[in-house]
Order: C-alpha cells, then structure tokens, then sequence
C-alpha cells in the first residue's frame, strides 16, 4: 500500500516537467525559436534583424555586432540600403556618414539626410536639391539642364536675359567661339555672329557702317583714309571705286585726275582748270 502510494506521487512530480520540456514535436517549436532543440542553426528558423542564432543542441539568439548591414527599407538592387545593427538587436538608419548613400550624411537620430528632409545637409547646394540630389533651380552639369540656355561654371545662361552671364564679355554677347553672338570689335565672317547683326569688314559694329567708314576695334564707325577706296557699304551696289575715292572725312568724291567744276567734287576738294588734283 505505501509503495503504490509512492508511486503515485513520483509519477504526479515527473508529468509537469514532461509536459512543459520543449520537444522537435512540441507545436511551439514546429518553426524553431529561442529555447527549441536543434542540431544545426537552419532548425531554429529566420532570426529577428540583428541578430542570429547559435546551436549548442539548443537555438539560442545572439547580437550582432555594431555596423553589421541590416535593411530597415527597400532599396533598388546595387545601391548601398541605409540599415546598421546599433550591437543590442535594433536595426537603425545609421552610425556615421559611410553607412548612408554616397553624398548623404548620418544626422540626429541615426537617420540618413534625404532629399525631401526639408534641411540642407549631404553635399546639397541647397535645402534638398544639388549634389546627389536633383539639381537646384538655375545650376546645371550639362547644357540639356538649361532649356532655351547653356550650362556654364554650374549656372544656366541664356543669351537673351537681358544680364551678362556665362561666357559673355558684354550683355547677352561674347568672343568668337563662344555661345552668343559675338559683341562689338570682335572677328566676325558674317552679322549673323555679331550681337548688333553688323559685320563691318571682318569687325562685329555697333551699326552697319555707311559707305567710306570703317569699324574700329571698339566696334564705332569711323571715316576711311583719304584717297582709298571702299566696296563694303550698307548697300553692295553702290561703292566707292574707279574714279572715286574716299575723302578721309566719310565723302566719297572724284579721285585726283577726274574732270571737276567746283572744289567739293574732288576728294581733294581742289579744283584747279576743271581737274581735281591732289
């Protein structure tokens, strides 16, 4: 009678600690989890983020170590994923520059900077924009940037805003070579590359020279050297040629030699027994 009664207690004593043991066959561990039997470290299942697992016959999870990649958003494929471990099992947004995107930088509260943060930070020219970032209104890296303009130095630059800019020497025109038509004074091969549409014998003008004028360096008309010749006026058809030359004061008159009746017919304003003479 006392052994049953023996028995029957040790036996109450041991089924608690049956039941509660965790077994291959225990549902709870059908998936594997912390405390669950193993043999290899694939039988404990998918670890949290940040850490992993360790087989000793039992799973038992582990840290990982500070600045071990975690992925705490989706990414495209090939671009570094903003994600480190912080050491005690938590995925952040970072721990210093390098763990973010290149040209961004790890701010307050171990986040990478964004482009749409509303805060100037990263290699941004602006609040969220230059750098790695969209381009910011008015820069530029290639000409396609700047509709209707150019790129130069990092600005846009049209050749009709009114400003100097970009590679003009003077508003809205340059040297030749360069994007604008070309300013006063400057070589030109036709008043299509001269700001003021005058090319005047090789010389972008401020205006289209009257016949006996040249274009000076600074881009003003000035009267062509006495007794020489001019075939370059505003209108092709009329010049200043064969019995005629200039007078040196912007007059085209009768060369030295021609039959005269007064002084003002001849260059040389001398008249003398009806020939002009020099």
């Amino acid at each position: 009678m006392i052994l049953r009664r023996v028995f029957a207690l040790t036996f109450a004593l041991l089924v608690p600690a049956f039941v509660t043991l965790s077994s291959c066959n225990d549902p709870a561990c059908k998936d594997g989890g912390e405390g669950c039997p193993c043999t290899t470290g694939v039988e404990c299942g998918r670890p949290p983020m940040c850490t992993g697992w360790i087989c000793d016959g039992t799973c038992r999870s582990f840290n990982e170590r500070v600045g071990f990649r975690c992925r705490i958003e989706p990414c495209v494929d090939g671009e570094k994923c903003p994600g480190v471990c912080d050491g005690a099992g938590t995925c952040i947004g970072c721990l210093q520059d390098a763990d973010c995107k290149p040209g961004h930088t790890c701010e307050a509260g171990n986040v990478c900077s964004r482009c749409d943060d509303g805060v100037k930070n990263g290699d941004e020219a602006d609040v969220d924009c230059g750098g790695s970032c969209p381009l910011c209104p008015g820069t530029c890296n290639v000409d396609a940037d700047c509709p209707g303009g150019y790129c130069w130095e990092g600005l846009c630059a049209r050749c009709d805003d009114g400003i100097q800019n970009g590679d003009e020497t003077g508003v809205d025109c340059g040297m030749s070579g360069g994007h604008c038509p070309i300013c006063f004074g400057a070589f030109c091969e036709s008043g299509a590359a001269c700001a003021s549409g005058s090319c005047e014998k090789g010389l972008c003008c401020s205006k289209p020279c009257p016949l006996c004028y040249d274009c000076d360096l600074a881009g003003e008309c000035f009267p062509v050297s006495i007794s020489l010749y001019d075939t370059y006026g505003a209108d092709p058809s009329i010049t200043c040629s064969g019995n005629y030359v200039c007078d040196g004061k912007g007059r085209c008159a009768l060369d030295g030699g021609q039959p005269c009746t007064e002084n003002n017919d001849c260059a040389s304003e001398k008249c003398i027994s009806g020939i002009c003479k020099w």
